[in-house]
């Protein structure tokens, strides 16, 4: 009888394609983008735990929602366009959900986040094809 081990869940979700890794990636991308824009290029004042905890709100909403999307398609196919439309619809969500927008309009701010995040995304699946190419 297959016993349910914490290890084998681990090595059937944190491959490339897995939904544990891409969710983290998710999460990381979306809580950099939201922090950034949320700071307006004013880093010293915006090193603040209100500001961790929003942008931590805006990435984990974003990760749940890139889990629920990714769980219902082929995650053996891969680009890049589908990494960032992936990224910017979540973090959008994300970014409406965690708090009000610090200038109007209301959809400005969780749009501006969303095209960092999907800027992110560009940039991580091209630093992962070029490591695949460098092994």
């Amino acid at each position: 009888m297959p016993t349910l081990s914490f290890r084998n869940i681990l090595q059937d979700q944190l491959p490339a394609n897995g939904l544990v890794r891409r969710a983290i990636e998710k999460f990381a991308g979306a809580w950099f983008a939201c922090f950034f824009v949320m700071a307006r290029g004013d880093f010293a004042n915006a090193l603040s735990l209100e500001h961790a905890r929003l942008a931590s709100i805006c990435g984990a909403v974003g990760a749940a929602v890139s889990v629920a999307l990714l769980a219902q398609m082929d995650r053996k196919s891969n680009s890049a366009t589908r990494q960032a439309t992936i990224s910017a619809f979540a973090t959008f969500i994300g970014d409406s959900f965690a708090h009000p927008s610090h200038f109007p309009p209301q959809w400005a701010e969780p749009l501006v986040t969303a095209m960092v995040s999907a800027a992110i995304a560009v940039a991580i699946w091209h630093a992962q094809s070029w490591a695949k190419r460098l092994s």
